[in-house]
């Protein structure tokens, strides 16, 4: 029988071969501001910060996005702030559809 060990939940925060100074690098922040239109256009901007020494990854971003009864439209722009990011200047797409709204169009 496995026993339970609460303890190795918490081990994870202090097993950085560089200590507690390492795992305050390991934290990763990011804030973001989004304006809704009729709770069908969006506007959304925000920023991304990650340690230079656990993948450097600092972006801004800009994006847009339309909402229908079933389906959501989403585009955003990356600029990157780090050097040599190679999510430098991407834009990303998402497509979301909702199932309920399906389902309901749908009859069931």
């Amino acid at each position: 029988m496995m026993a339970c060990r609460p303890l190795g939940i918490f081990h994870s925060f202090v097993d950085a071969p560089g200590g507690f100074r390492e795992e305050l690098q390991e934290i990763y922040w990011g804030i973001g501001v989004e304006y809704a239109y009729n709770n069908q256009f969006f506007l959304r901007g925000g920023y991304h910060y990650e340690n230079e020494y656990k993948g450097n990854r600092k972006y801004f971003t800009l994006g847009t996005g339309f909402r229908m009864s079933v389906f959501s439209l989403d585009a955003a722009y990356l600029i990157s702030t780090a050097q040599s990011n190679p999510l430098d200047q991407t834009l990303r797409f998402t497509l979301s559809f909702d199932m309920d709204g399906i389902r309901e169009i749908m009859g069931r």
